[in-house]
């Protein structure tokens, strides 16, 4: 069962969030995330952007 720090914010999958499953990184520390798209779901503190979302709104 996920808990809501391995789920993405924006489309509700699994995050890979490498902190939430107790290793010390997560490949989201290797990104550059848009100041926009961070703002958009700053109110969920704590909560990775998956990878694909990440990915979907750089090709946009």
């Amino acid at each position: 069962m996920q808990t809501k720090k391995q789920c993405c914010p924006l489309c509700g999958n699994e995050n890979h969030c490498g902190v939430a499953e107790g290793q010390q990184t997560c490949w989201c520390m290797k990104e550059k995330f848009p100041e926009d798209l961070i703002e958009s779901v700053s109110q969920e503190r704590n909560m990775c952007i998956c990878p694909h979302c990440l990915h979907t709104y750089k090709n946009i």
